[in-house]
């Protein structure tokens, strides 16, 4: 999947970005609150984890088709 919410944006570099999973774009956006200084690697370590769960947990409710 291709995120394209940053693209041609003009306050700084924005190049849509390619993930082959939302698990991987979820550990890219965790990890990148780090090196800004807005997380410790803790926090974003376990938003991911909880992340993961509710994400599986909504997957698993009995949706209608």
């Amino acid at each position: 999947m291709t995120d394209n919410c940053h693209k041609n944006r003009s306050e700084f570099f924005g190049t849509p970005r390619t993930f082959n999973s939302f698990y991987e774009m979820a550990d890219e956006n965790g990890f990148s609150r780090i090196p800004l200084g807005v997380h410790w690697r803790m926090d974003s370590e376990e938003g991911v984890k909880f992340g993961k769960k509710i994400g599986n947990k909504v997957n698993n409710l009995p949706w209608k088709k």
